[in-house]
């Protein structure tokens, strides 16, 4: 999907300022909420690697425009004068019958391009969108997993404040309290990472997006049933059909193979006359207007045929490389035609073992809790050790960290897919603005 952004700038201002808004005043106002759309959009508006694709194209566009006027014929007008006042005045043009074909194919091989390049150019957005979502994902997920870092801490310091009690009373051991004291400590280290972490993802987010970076929002959680892929239980060598058709990287080769080809019928040339047709008119002044207009007034028009003999096999050695870059060209082809074939399988084996994941994650959850619960009831009647109630708490919180890294990763597993089918835009376009679908 190629989404056009032809938006002037006040208006997209203010089409992402609403959405930033947000009712709570304290931490909202600060750090704005960024949704999933907003990023894609501002990406899409903003990246420089975009906008250097966007400028090849218009480059490609540009050299169209300039084969197309090699058809026009030219003109000039061409003076010489002397000290007696004699002048020689020249106004002459020309214009092409016949190249060999090489002017047609060097306009056909031009309007190929640009083709390619627009296609790169789609696929390009994709990838940017693509990369966009990744690291949106990523944000989120980190951000999740300070939630379970804090609530982490939460709970230690809460035992901690337990065990100093009953140490006190002379109900537990010193060795459980600089444990538990040990244990806080590391609870507080890991939630400082778990923030650099976020702020990594964060700042790299916002780069992405073509802006200057900062950690001054907070990602809203998109509607993750509008992501989720219907994948029929089809054979890969299907899906990499469709793929083929669709993606856009694809049809760049192709046309990048269709213009090789001109580009053999441009060298080819080279053996075939050339025709022009040219016209002149020129006068000699010497300093009398009757003279100038009316006795030394001529005029010619005629045609010029060039025949090459011996061009020391420029032509033939032009072809030669013609051909071979062609032949380049389809190999380039083949070979990006067997990457999508390994792009595709590989896709849809990491969604399906991703949907899989789910389950199990949501189980060994569910278990670590119930554990959890026990060995704390355990601990506190003196039925079970400090270090066996850590290390049953380490299992729940990495069990939440599996949980939010399998939600995640199945949603970017599903846009994975998509990608390489080239059907990323369509999937995102559920997200976006009605308008600029």
């Amino acid at each position: 999907m190629n989404i056009q952004l032809q938006i002037p700038s006040i208006i997209l201002f203010l089409l992402l300022a609403l959405p930033f808004s947000a009712p709570a005043k304290d931490s909202q106002e600060t750090n704005p909420a960024l949704s999933l759309e907003q990023a894609v959009l501002i990406a899409l508006k903003n990246n420089p690697a975009l906008h250097q694709q966007i400028n090849t194209v218009k480059s490609a566009e540009v050299i169209v425009s300039q084969r197309q006027a090699d058809f026009y014929p030219d003109l000039s007008l061409k003076t010489t004068g002397s000290e007696d006042l004699d002048m020689n005045v020249e106004l002459s043009s020309s214009v092409n019958l016949f190249r060999g074909f090489a002017d047609t194919a060097a306009l056909q091989n031009s309007e190929l391009l640009v083709k390619a390049e627009q296609e790169n150019l789609s696929r390009e957005e994709q990838t940017l969108m693509f990369e966009t979502v990744s690291l949106f994902i990523e944000v989120l997920t980190n951000q999740e997993f300070i939630g379970a870092r804090e609530m982490n801490l939460e709970e230690n310091k809460k035992l901690l404040g337990k065990i100093r009690a009953f140490h006190e009373a002379g109900k537990l051991p010193v060795s459980d309290l600089y444990q538990q004291q040990a244990e806080t400590k590391q609870a507080e280290q890991d939630l400082l990472e778990a923030q650099h972490n976020l702020t990594s993802s964060k700042l790299t987010l916002m780069q992405t997006m073509g802006m200057v970076p900062t950690d001054r929002y907070t990602p809203a959680l998109p509607e993750l049933t509008k992501l989720s892929l219907e994948l029929p239980d089809e054979e890969i060598d299907r899906l990499t059909r469709l793929a083929l058709e669709n993606r856009s990287d694809i049809k760049a080769r192709k046309h990048q193979v269709d213009a090789a080809e001109q580009q053999i019928r441009e060298a080819k040339a080279g053996k075939y006359p050339t025709v022009d047709l040219v016209a002149a008119m020129a006068t000699d002044y010497s300093g009398y207007w009757d003279d100038f207009m009316d006795e030394n007034l001529g005029s010619t028009v005629g045609v010029t045929v060039s025949l090459p003999l011996f061009d020391r096999f420029e032509t033939r050695n032009n072809t030669v490389l013609a051909q071979i870059e062609k032949r380049n060209e389809k190999l380039t082809l083949q070979e990006k035609e067997l990457q999508i074939g390994l792009e595709v399988a590989q896709a849809v084996q990491d969604l399906k073992q991703a949907r899989q994941k789910i389950d199990v994650v949501e189980s060994k959850l569910t278990y670590a809790k119930r554990a959890l619960e026990s060995y704390e009831e355990r601990y506190r009647v003196g039925a079970s050790t400090l270090v066996e109630l850590i290390q049953t708490r380490t299992q729940y919180i990495t069990a939440i960290f599996d949980q939010v890294e399998a939600k995640y990763d199945l949603v970017t597993r599903e846009m994975t897919v998509a990608y390489s089918l080239g059907e990323l835009g369509r999937m995102l376009a559920t997200l976006l603005p009605e308008e600029i679908k």
